[in-house]
């Protein structure tokens, strides 16, 4: 395994009897990157991240974290990861310092660590658990998958159940962890995290990974171009003649255009400015958001047709 590689999968697939849940994925994920898997539920994301931190056996393929084997190697892998799971795994009768206290004699980590965690995450640590909000729940639960220093971080739908103010607390805090140089691993199929925690993301549906990469990259490939918002005066018919091919609409005083090549436009803007005389008042590209490329991906059109009929011409 590559020393910039902190997760590497290799044809995972899991099985439950007949049913495949996770079908031959892999991906790589490097040290320091934060990395995440989208899809709806069901998809196979927890799935997969169980295989990964030895919580359930691989059926078949390969898995590497941190260096170590997932089959061969689990307690090492255990030892080098901490994992937020979906469902908080902490005692609800203890507090949050006797949770953290616990946690970490279980990894022999040192004790200063639970005192620097509380003051770091901003917890109350004489609170029993089972009194706290969701939001401090998971900061509580996301400090004792910490307490051991670990290299990676696993998050299972970290924001799940939590108010827009505690949601939006939590993805701060993610993403200072990832500056700080830790590799970051979650699953979502919230697309606001999507959107702004990761640096690269994997669209999985119905357990195959049907899509990879960066923010950027990804909406390249549901071949939408880019979105041009633009405000010219004077506006004249002349000038939306020469967009029509691009179906201009309107949108609160812009117009709304969808072009193939951001940069051919901008250049056949300069073209028509000086042959028709207008003023440029605004300009602004937009890609398609990563939302746009799930509901494109994954939206299944009906057998027969574009409706549930059966195929009507509408």
């Amino acid at each position: 395994m590559a020393a910039e590689e902190a997760i590497i999968a290799k044809n995972l697939v899991k099985r439950y009897g007949d049913f495949e849940a996770v079908r031959g994925i892999s991906f790589t994920v490097k040290r320091g990157e934060a990395f995440a898997l989208l899809g709806p539920n069901g998809a196979g994301k927890t799935t997969t991240v169980r295989m990964l931190t030895t919580l359930t056996r691989i059926t078949s393929g390969e898995a590497y974290v941190n260096g170590y084997d997932v089959k061969k190697e689990g307690l090492m892998v255990r030892r080098s990861i901490g994992l937020v799971p979906d469902i908080s795994n902490l005692y609800e009768e203890l507090t949050v310092e006797e949770n953290l206290k616990f946690t970490a004699n279980l990894y022999d980590a040192p004790k200063e660590n639970v005192a620097r965690l509380i003051k770091e995450f901003n917890l109350p640590a004489k609170r029993k658990f089972g009194k706290l909000s969701s939001g401090f729940k998971r900061r509580v639960t996301i400090a004792a998958a910490l307490v051991h220093e670990p290299e990676i971080l696993f998050l299972d739908e970290p924001t799940n159940g939590l108010d827009v103010h505690s949601a939006k607390a939590l993805r701060a805090l993610i993403r200072e962890l990832n500056k700080r140089g830790m590799t970051i691993f979650l699953t979502t199929h919230n697309m606001v995290e999507a959107e702004t925690i990761p640096q690269r993301v994997a669209i999985m549906n119905k357990g195959k990974i049907i899509a990879e990469g960066t923010r950027t990259e990804l909406p390249k490939l549901i071949g939408k171009g880019t979105r041009i918002r633009l405000q010219v005066e004077p506006l004249s018919n002349k000038l939306l003649d020469a967009l029509s091919a691009y179906g201009p609409t309107f949108d609160e005083g812009d117009i709304v255009i969808t072009v193939p090549d951001a940069d051919a436009f901008m250049a056949e803007l300069c073209k028509l400015r000086e042959e028709l005389g207008f003023k440029v008042l605004k300009v602004s590209t937009e890609a398609p958001s990563i939302e746009e490329v799930f509901i494109e991906l994954t939206t299944e059109v009906p057998k027969g047709g574009a409706c549930g009929c059966g195929g009507c011409p509408l």
